[in-house]
């Protein structure tokens, strides 16, 4: 049923009303509210002329409410809180939206879900929905899709709403008992002799043993004894088992060489070809979405000055 506006009186008037009835003068409705004794009067009457009907009798000690003043209070009052219960919920700081995040398996497994619990301490009442999606292009930032998405893309990827977290840094990296069985593949030179880990059906862009040979200027050879997998995660985790070497980049195993589960066979190299990114789209919740990337940046600067000390 559509609304009839002629039957319902402006909001500015409602609210001196309620102030004049509640603080029993027009002058202390004025100095509540920052307006004139005579704007409140003058939008009081404006009301009374409205309803038809006198809703104050007005005294030299203040204002006094009639039978139908008090009964009309009641219920402004009402629609009143409710307004303002209703409004305070549209606000995002109060109420954040959830904020959806499309991440790859990489970013959620090494970095993003070991450090999520301090962003629900820092902020309890933004609800995140986490999917999975390691194949969206970089060019695809207007998806309703999702609000915030981590990238591994090139670093000529130009787009003003892209915020670079991991320039690419590779190392080889493999167990305690490899190395303990195999101490020869400190010998770069035999490199393409050792068991090595590598990624199956890798997109064209990445960094691959053959690009890492070329940035590490050493010959590059078809290795005699490799396991493929289908991802990252998947490969450092066989490291870590002890099946042989693994090419990886720093972010997804600092942790894992500081607590002894890997050893790094070589400092970690930089390919300044690709990057790792956030974005966010043009639709994105503005504050879930602005919280969300200032909490990882800034977490991301404070390990990159860890790391230089």
């Amino acid at each position: 049923m559509p609304m009839n506006n002629r039957t319902i009186p402006s909001l500015s008037s409602l609210i001196l009303f309620e102030a004049s009835a509640r603080l029993g003068t027009l002058t202390s409705a004025a100095n509540e509210l920052c307006v004139s004794p005579t704007a409140v009067s003058k939008q009081i009457k404006q009301l009374e002329n409205f309803l038809n009907t006198k809703l104050f009798i007005r005294k030299k000690t203040g204002l006094e409410l009639t039978k139908k003043g008090q009964i009309y209070l009641e219920t402004v009052r009402q629609t009143l809180t409710v307004l303002a219960e209703e409004s305070k919920k549209m606000d995002d700081k109060v109420s954040p939206l959830p904020l959806n995040l499309e991440i790859g398996a990489c970013f959620s497994h090494f970095w993003l879900i070991p450090h999520l619990d301090n962003f629900r301490d820092k902020y309890p009442d933004i609800m995140l929905n986490i999917s999975i999606n390691n194949e969206r292009n970089m060019s695809e930032v207007n998806s309703d899709e999702y609000d915030v998405a981590f990238y591994y893309s090139s670093l000529k990827t130009s787009y003003k709403n892209n915020f670079l977290l991991f320039n690419e840094r590779m190392l080889l990296v493999c167990s305690p008992s490899f190395l303990e069985k195999r101490p020869e593949c400190h010998n770069l030179e035999s490199i393409w002799q050792q068991p090595l880990l590598g990624l199956k059906d890798a997109p064209d862009f990445w960094e691959n043993w053959k690009t890492w040979a070329a940035h590490s200027a050493i010959d590059y050879q078809e290795p005699l004894n490799e396991i493929q997998m289908e991802d990252q995660i998947a490969v450092v985790h066989a490291a870590q088992n002890g099946l042989g070497i693994a090419l990886a980049w720093d972010w997804h195993v600092e942790d894992l060489i500081a607590d002894g589960s890997l050893i790094a066979l070589t400092p970690p190299i930089e390919c300044k070809n690709n990057a790792f990114f956030l974005t966010r789209t043009k639709n994105a919740n503005q504050y879930s979405a602005e919280c969300f990337i200032d909490w990882v940046m800034e977490l991301v600067a404070d390990q990159k000055q860890v790391a230089k000390t």
